[in-house]
């Protein structure tokens, strides 16, 4: 069977994570493959540039987190929210320990980001948020994907950064004397407990003159997701294939596998739930002013998937009623 070439967009930039291991498992797994894709990949640094990759149409899709998404969406450009990747993120705030030692420190201090408006640096305003901190309290250091933002934190540029799970275990293990892990992602989901996961967005335009295209990307995505919930073995795999920038044990793995699944993480029915879109949409509001209906700023492919291949019972639940 002759495969349909596809160009997406990587706002994770040059590697994926743990925290992006549903969209790398989807295509290293041939999930998409299976679904008769051919997967290319274009590295951006962060989700603003990867909605504008799409916008520009030098891609189909984007991954990246869903804000940039919805403030295109509601601005009246042709970008809407396809599939989630995940509900929630599986990060790390790793700091320089001679320049903060608690939550307090924080004020003032040098925080790296992979872009302004981006996942990291939304994350890390709704962190400071919970933590009593305006978003002026910080000083933003635009360094790039998580690569850059370890070296950011490796030569003095930043006090602190949003790492994957993954980065913060080696980090803390290979630099015990300069770099901690000050909160887990069980804590960040305290302080943020709506978060800007990643998303795969089209523009509509090409959504409705790719149907096909459209429900093969989503069909792929949550069996992946789907798999690497049920699967320690299948997790396993995928962290091996992805994860090359760090090292990681088997028992990392392992751990990084059960915290994820007993966080409900992985978006095993595409994560278009009701009240999740309500509290992240509410969240949107709170940073940019308004609140757009999620029917505005989406499609309605997930709900047709569903429909076929039916819904995963653990978690995630069904799609808003206006995507069905």
């Amino acid at each position: 069977m002759a495969l349909t070439p596809l160009k997406l967009a990587a706002g994770s930039g040059e590697t994926f994570g743990v925290d992006d291991i549903a969209i790398a498992w989807a295509h290293s797994g041939k999930f998409w493959e299976r679904e008769g894709l051919s997967i290319s990949w274009v590295p951006v640094r962060g989700g603003v540039a990867a909605a504008q990759q799409v916008l520009d149409a030098n891609v189909v899709a984007g991954y990246g987190t869903w804000l940039p998404v919805v403030k295109r969406a509601e601005a009246g450009d042709p970008l809407r929210v396809l599939v989630s990747m995940a509900l929630a993120l599986a990060q790390n705030l790793v700091v320089n320990s001679a320049t903060v030692r608690s939550p307090a420190d924080l004020k003032g201090k040098r925080w790296a980001v992979d872009g302004m408006g981006a996942l990291s640096h939304t994350l890390g305003v709704l962190i400071a948020r919970g933590l009593g901190l305006g978003p002026d309290d910080i000083e933003w250091v635009v360094a790039g994907p998580p690569p850059e933002r370890q070296a950011h934190l490796l030569d003095g540029r930043a006090d602190c950064a949003l790492m994957r799970v993954e980065e913060a275990v080696a980090l803390a293990r290979d630099f015990p004397r300069r770099l901690v892990k000050l909160l887990g992602f069980e804590e960040i989901r305290q302080l943020a407990p709506v978060q800007p996961h990643g998303v795969l967005s089209v523009r509509s335009d090409w959504a409705k003159d790719h149907p096909k295209e459209c429900h093969a990307l989503v069909r792929g995505l949550i069996l992946a997701s789907r798999q690497l919930h049920d699967d320690k073995e299948a997790f396993r795999q995928a962290v091996r294939d992805h994860v090359h920038h760090v090292r990681v044990t088997d028992e990392d793995i392992d751990s990084l596998w059960q915290r994820e699944r007993d966080a409900r993480s992985f978006a095993v029915n595409g994560g278009f739930g009701e009240g999740h879109w309500q509290g992240a949409l509410a969240m949107y509001e709170s940073l940019h002013g308004s609140q757009p209906l999620f029917s505005d700023v989406s499609l309605r492919v997930v709900g047709e998937v569903l429909r076929d291949i039916g819904l995963h019972g653990s978690h995630d639940p069904a799609p808003v009623a206006s995507a069905l």
